[in-house]
């Protein structure tokens, strides 16, 4: 199992990635940390798992594989606020769908589809991508955690390597 930090820390060394099958240009970028006071104080009333805190307290928010010529494709990690924020927001427009540990942590540019981190799902679905009209059964599993979520993520280019799970 790698790590958040390991898995990360590959798109920072290659900010810029050029994939052979794709024409895009494609470039990832990583903020700062976030402070343990900052992600205490955005979800003061849940128990984080452990690899959202180690997530965070590497990288604040990011922009993972964006389409740097239109932003049309890509993945942003939200930071500790704008997560709480945005999983607040979807538990009380869906709530039958988002259940009260999921913590929304990015939005993927051109659509409407959510990373989510579901801790009380089991298996490949403690990582998942949430459709925008769809029911949560339909919600498409993308990994066991976030490390091989974001490692997956990286050897695949940013492709939306879920959607063959399915």
């Amino acid at each position: 199992m790698r790590s958040v930090a390991s898995a990360l820390s590959r798109y920072r060394d290659e900010a810029t990635i050029a994939h052979a099958d794709n024409p895009l240009r494609l470039a990832s970028v990583l903020s700062g940390p976030a402070s343990p006071e900052e992600i205490a104080a955005a979800w003061s009333r849940l128990d984080l798992p452990a690899e959202l805190i180690d997530l965070w307290s590497i990288c604040r928010q990011a922009r993972l594989f964006e389409d740097v010529d239109y932003g049309q494709w890509g993945l942003v990690l939200l930071d500790p606020m704008a997560s709480a924020a945005r999983s607040a927001r979807e538990r009380a427009t869906r709530p039958l769908e988002f259940k009260d540990d999921d913590v929304v942590i990015g939005e993927f540019l051109g659509d409407q589809e959510l990373l989510v981190l579901a801790p009380s799902e089991d298996g490949r679905r403690q990582v998942i991508v949430a459709l925008p009209l769809d029911p949560r059964a339909d919600w498409l599993p993308a990994g066991t955690n976030l490390g091989e979520f974001f490692d997956t993520y990286f050897v695949v280019g940013g492709r939306k390597f879920w959607e063959t799970f399915k």
